[in-house]
């Protein structure tokens, strides 16, 4: 009795497990399913400007608010160094800056951001990862970027943001300091 109820048991559960075939998309249904059409992409609102190099400039666009940050976008050419972890800086769901280093701290670290549509890179004082985890000050060419996480260790914490431009204005930003 109990093998026969094992054995019906098992016939139910996977009779029920078997799904119909899922149709596969064509690569047009694909691309208009992600907002992609033939020609060029659709306009993503995550970045101001869609033809944007994701690679980084040493140096902000001339005349661009440099207290202003923006949301990153692709970031895939940035080259940050050699690093052994990094932080990101999240304001709701947006990130808005990326740094890196590497374990010792006799090494800088360098972060990214994105000022006036462009990509723009900046370097922290030697302290290694863990100044860049403890919250730092990066500079770039005409501001700096000093980023104040609240205390503790975890890997998600609060964090306050204050871009200062070379004039003396200054923007603050809160949102979560997340570190890997």
């Amino acid at each position: 009795m109990r093998i026969a109820f094992a054995t019906l048991t098992l016939l139910a559960l996977a009779a029920c497990s078997q799904e119909p075939a899922v149709e596969q998309d064509s690569a047009d249904d694909f691309a208009n399913r992600i907002g992609q059409q033939q020609g060029g992409a659709v306009l993503d609102p995550s970045q101001p400007d869609p033809d944007a190099p994701n690679v980084a400039a040493l140096a902000p666009p001339e005349n661009a608010n440099l207290t202003r940050l923006q949301q990153l976008g692709d970031i895939g050419g940035v080259n940050l160094g050699p690093r052994q972890g990094g932080c990101t800086f999240m304001v709701d769901s947006q990130e808005m800056i990326i740094a890196a280093g590497m374990n010792e701290p006799t090494l800088p670290g360098k972060a990214v951001v994105r000022v006036g549509d462009t990509l723009v890179m900046a370097d922290a004082a030697p302290g290694g990862l863990a100044s860049i985890k403890a919250g730092t000050t990066f500079t770039g060419e005409g501001f700096t970027v000093q980023v104040a996480p609240a205390a503790g260790e975890g890997q998600s914490r609060p964090a306050n943001v204050v871009v200062t431009d070379a004039a003396g204005t200054s923007q603050d930003y809160s949102g979560n300091w997340n570190c890997a």
